[in-house]
């Protein structure tokens, strides 16, 4: 059973006295419960109570040096690792509870302030799950550590990482289509578990991109003994019930509770076979105002917060219990057009979108400088990004020429254009006020929209919108990676439909290709079709900010951009 399902039943067994107080307290400490939360228990409560929010400063200390405090945006979306891809919240606490067969190296890097910052270095692959791993031509070989566990104790070989990534391709994950980019694993026959100890997977040809799309929390192998338990006959890997709960984990914490809409909170799992986290406890509190995330953390009632609005950095940086570091992102925020729909399937058009684009505005006015310029599909930081054929800047007068050779001089015979944003994204929405004003300059009337996160998404998805904001991160630092979901005419995340038979024809050659002069030069070709296309307005790579307690130490940035909880620690 789940660690939640297992506090209940503790707690409901000894409330109807089937259990005494001392297989209470040794059930509960066997989950690495402190004192407090087994008194918690023992009054028929499922978690510990939470800490004013108010009034940090009269906790005691002891639990403040145990005890980490995180304020996030969002609640859960799901609780399946092979789902898991909205959620911030949601892709955390996998990440904290779950270790996957391989990790990133952890390095020292500048920013361009010259701060010394801690990152991953994704050309590095190392061991997690595994005690060792190679590529031996096509075959990605992993050799399990001895004595893995999961939290409640089950074993983990390497028939319990077959059965994970079986669950994966057969449910439609989204590590399927992770692990088959490119046609690298065509499916659950490519993958093995000759002896207990190691796991194999068989790759169409040998390659580096598989075994990086590999180290993400998406592959996740659930405990086989709880897909058993809760499979029905309609649904065999159990995916309605690990939607709604969070399988038994193998990482540095488990979950202890959950309070839909209000907050989860971790403890450290104590058969965890790697290095014991600084904190036992870690609260994720559930907060969607930003406002309030802000105050949370001037006030110090919180360690760590997530999302917070660019207009606050600046009087952030002056808190003096506050530590600020801000990252260069290979994320890339950009105006999307889709070419389907009218007047947006005339490149002419586009083209005078990106010309209209008031770039430098949108950096200094909504990013505070915070944000380095974007210029390609392949962002700055990403090998054989290349912005040499990008001529966009800020050119009114080229835009009304390019709109007059569309057939619509000074905007005449448009139709009704509106420009969707989310409700909530502050950054969003001032630029979508900076692109309304620059384009009704060369005669484009345009109408922002903003739609809730969900209807959003839905009409994204189903490539409804005409004229939209979005965003954009690779997990993996190839730029093929990026190609594949982001210009393949197939691909689900192609919102735009941009569909060029060429970007096709160069995504299905080199996805795979071994690193090259072909390969690369093949990366900048498809850099240059897209930039004359359009379909995409490159606006900026916004900064990522980090905020923490002046106390807190260990902050580490992945490629992925979950905190790693373990790593934490109070200075």
């Amino acid at each position: 059973m789940s660690v939640t399902e297992e506090l209940k039943w503790i707690s409901d067994a000894y409330a109807a006295g089937t259990i005494s107080r001392r297989t209470l307290v040794k059930r509960a400490a066997a989950l690495g419960l402190s004192a407090p939360w087994i008194a918690a228990l023992a009054n028929g409560a499922l978690a510990a109570p939470a800490p004013v929010w108010g009034a940090r400063g009269a906790r005691a200390q002891a639990d403040k040096a145990t005890t980490f405090i995180i304020a996030v945006e969002g609640d859960v979306d799901t609780f399946d690792p092979a789902f898991t891809v909205n959620s911030k919240t949601a892709q955390t606490v996998i990440q904290n509870t779950f270790d996957q067969l391989t990790q990133y190296q952890v390095v020292t890097r500048q920013t361009p302030a010259g701060t010394t910052y801690q990152t991953v270095d994704t050309e590095q692959i190392i061991p997690m799950l595994a005690q060792t791993w190679k590529a031996q031509d096509a075959d990605l070989v992993f050799t399990l550590r001895d004595g893995l566990t999961f939290a409640n104790g089950d074993p983990i070989d390497s028939a319990t990482l077959l059965t994970g990534y079986q669950r994966i391709f057969e449910t439609k994950g989204i590590s399927s289509s992770l692990l088959s980019m490119g046609g690298g694993v065509t499916g659950t026959s490519a993958f093995s578990a000759p002896d207990a100890k190691t796991f194999v997977i068989k790759m169409s040809k040998p390659n580096t991109l598989i075994p990086k799309n590999n180290v993400m929390h998406n592959t996740s192998a659930l405990d086989p003994k709880e897909i058993a338990a809760h499979k029905t006959a309609a649904d065999l890997w159990a995916t309605e019930y690990f939607r709604t709960h969070l399988g038994v984990g193998n990482g540095p914490y488990q979950l202890a509770s959950y309070k839909p809409a209000d907050e989860l909170t971790l403890v450290a799992n104590p058969r965890y076979y790697g290095d014991k986290p600084k904190f036992s406890t870690v609260i994720l509190k559930i907060v969607p105002d930003p406002t309030q995330r802000v105050e949370l953390l001037k006030k110090g009632d919180v360690d760590f917060a997530t999302l917070i609005p660019i207009k606050d950095l600046p009087d952030l940086k002056k808190e003096a219990n506050l530590s600020v570091l801000s990252i260069p992102s290979r994320l890339l925020t950009m105006l999307e057009m889709n070419g389907k729909i009218p007047p947006f399937d005339k490149k002419e058009v586009r083209q005078a979108v990106a010309y209209a684009t008031p770039y430098q505005a949108i950096i200094q006015q909504v990013y505070k400088g915070e944000a380095q310029v974007a210029k390609s599909i392949i962002p700055a930081g990403m090998p054989t990004s290349d912005f040499s054929t990008n001529t966009y800047d800020t050119n009114p007068e080229k835009a009304k020429q390019l709109l007059a050779a569309a057939g619509y001089p000074n905007g005449k015979g448009l139709p009704p254009i509106k420009l969707t944003i989310r409700i909530g994204d502050e950054q969003w929405e001032q630029i979508a006020i900076l692109e309304q004003d620059a384009l009704r300059k060369i005669g484009v009337n345009v109408t922002i929209e903003k739609l809730a996160y969900a209807a959003y998404n839905e009409a994204e998805q189903g490539k409804k919108l005409q004229f939209w904001v979005d965003e954009f991160l690779s997990w993996v630092n190839d730029p093929f990676y990026q190609l594949s979901w982001m210009v393949v005419s197939t691909s689900p995340v192609n919102f735009p439909s941009l569909t060029t038979p060429r970007l096709d024809q160069l995504v299905a050659q080199y996805t795979l290709a071994q690193p090259s002069a072909a390969r690369d030069a093949a990366s900048k070709e498809a850099q240059a079709i897209v930039i004359d296309e359009s379909n995409y307005v490159f606006l900026c790579q916004p900064n990522w900010t980090v905020y923490t307690g002046k106390d807190i130490a260990g902050y580490v940035y992945y490629n992925d951009e979950l905190p790693r909880y373990a790593l934490f620690s109070r200075r």
